[in-house]
């Protein structure tokens, strides 16, 4: 396996693709692998792990900064000789080549998604990677649409650590229902998410109007730019922010709702899922690996009748919802753990790094 992996990603916030990061280098650190993370600093540093060696390094808004950013990493590369660099965005791609320029040391970025319009402008600029990780089959499609050659593209599913979704006792889950604004007989439905334009969260307070039941709660977790505009609009729907208990947050929960305009493959929902919840969301990129009859909804973008009427249909059935949820748990273990997924991308690094590019 390779002896060392440079990963980079814009900046260590709180985002799917920086808790991918540090899910990954953890455990391909746990796994023999030296790991060194460079990224804008943010609120995920103190989440690396002990044997992960962090670098501060501006790799965010980097615009006419490319230069400067690809010096950078530059001197990262000759002072830690890295097996593979692991870049989480197009830009950081771009990063990586131009800081090695002769292409000693192969380049891994991994597609998280894009909004649709988005991908006719990344398709032909990711073939600076040697090998693309498309987070679910609807990226990779989209990419290769793009101009990206197929046999670059190598799906690996998102995958979550399992073990912060463990039982609780009856004292814990009572005390985040209590966070959740429910009661012991009352539905909550929850959604996690960054408050940013690609959630579309304003859509909930809408859901919420319509359904008028007694003891149904919505909840929305997250942060971001839209805290303020969200807190305004909210009503009758809880907004908690910045929240260290997610996990708790959702085993307390009984139906996960997602309403965002795209994604690649959201880990709030595997995680989600992990929590035993069924799934109401709307049909957008990468969810169709997670979600289908089995285990929930799926309605189209911005269809608020329709997710109307799904969330209804889970919170006037109890049976049905505890059914889903289970096989919503289920699915998490059988395909979207972090041991897949890292196992996998090992070997796709291996492969890289020693089998030739």
């Amino acid at each position: 396996m390779p002896s060392s992996v440079l990963m980079l990603t814009n900046q260590l916030t709180t985002g799917g693709a920086e808790r991918y990061v540090v899910a990954v280098s953890r455990w391909l650190s746990e796994h023999g692998v030296r790991v060194i993370v460079a990224a804008t600093p943010g609120e995920l540093v103190d989440a690396l792990a002990p044997g992960v060696v962090y670098h501060p390094t501006a790799l965010q808004d980097l615009r006419a900064e490319i230069p400067l950013a690809a010096a950078r990493v530059a001197r990262l590369i000759r002072r830690h000789r890295p097996s593979v660099i692991v870049a989480n965005s197009m830009i950081t791609a771009w990063v990586a080549r131009l800081a090695d320029p002769l292409r000693r040391v192969p380049v891994v970025a991994v597609a998280h998604g894009w909004p649709a319009e988005r991908y006719r402008w990344v398709g032909l600029p990711l073939r600076v990677a040697d090998r693309v990780v498309p987070v679910s089959d609807d990226v990779k499609r989209r990419l290769v649409a793009a101009g990206l050659p197929e046999a670059r593209c190598h799906v690996i599913p998102n995958g979550i650590d399992l073990s912060p979704f463990g039982p609780r006792t009856l004292e814990q889950v009572q005390a985040a229902r209590a966070a959740l604004g429910a009661g012991p007989q009352d539905v909550v439905v929850i959604n996690v998410g960054r408050f940013v334009a690609q959630k579309a969260q304003h859509r909930i307070f809408e859901i919420a109007a319509r359904l008028e039941r007694p003891g149904l709660r919505f909840v929305i977790v997250g942060w971001g730019e839209r805290e303020q505009e969200l807190r305004a609009a909210a009503r009758d729907v809880r907004l908690l922010v910045r929240r260290s208990d997610v996990p708790d947050l959702l085993l307390a929960s009984d139906v996960f709702l997602s309403v965002s305009d795209w994604e690649g493959m959201p880990l709030s929902m595997i995680e989600a899922m992990a929590a035993g919840l069924p799934v109401v969301s709307t049909a957008v990129e990468g969810i169709g690996d997670l979600v289908n009859a089995e285990n929930g909804r799926l309605c189209p973008p911005g269809d608020v009748s329709a997710l109307t009427a799904a969330v209804a249909e889970l919170v006037d059935d109890e049976p049905l919802r505890l059914r889903l949820g289970a096989e919503s748990r289920a699915r998490v273990e059988r395909a979207f753990s972090v041991d897949v997924m890292c196992r996998r991308l090992l070997a796709l690094l291996d492969d890289v790094v020693h089998a030739g590019r």
